[in-house]
């Protein structure tokens, strides 16, 4: 992901005497990793045991999941869970009332419910 960065001063940055503060606005900028226009979504995908995750703007977004979209309808779902995926699904749980170990292996009822609940918009409660 490439990031833009703004400063932009305001009326009381600069104040009698020559002291002066700065006000800082940080804004980020997603930027299609095709062609460097203004991207509208991040898309995380892995193949062959590697993650990634590309910005890219509507159109290219369109053109990913065309392309892909035959692939997943052939493919069968995994039940695999990135080891760095446990944190987010434990909070989710807790956030749902569902009870889980702090540590160790995820229930895979637990797993499936929070994979249902992501593509159900991320906020979904099923207890």
């Amino acid at each position: 992901m490439k990031m833009g960065m703004s400063q932009t001063k305001t009326p009381h940055d600069i104040q009698a005497g020559g002291n002066s503060q700065m006000a800082r606005q940080v804004q980020i900028a997603l930027i299609d990793d095709i062609d460097g226009s203004e991207a509208s979504e991040s898309i995380a995908f892995s193949i062959a045991g590697q993650h990634f995750e590309i910005d890219l703007n509507d159109e290219h977004a369109a053109q990913f999941h065309a392309a892909i979209e035959p692939y997943i309808e052939a493919a069968r779902s995994s039940k695999q869970t990135a080891a760095s995926e446990a944190p987010a699904i434990r909070a989710w749980a807790k956030e749902n009332n569902i009870k889980v170990n702090a540590r160790g292996r995820l229930n895979a009822e637990v797993v499936d419910a929070y994979n249902a609940a992501m593509r159900k918009g991320g906020r979904a409660r099923t207890k």
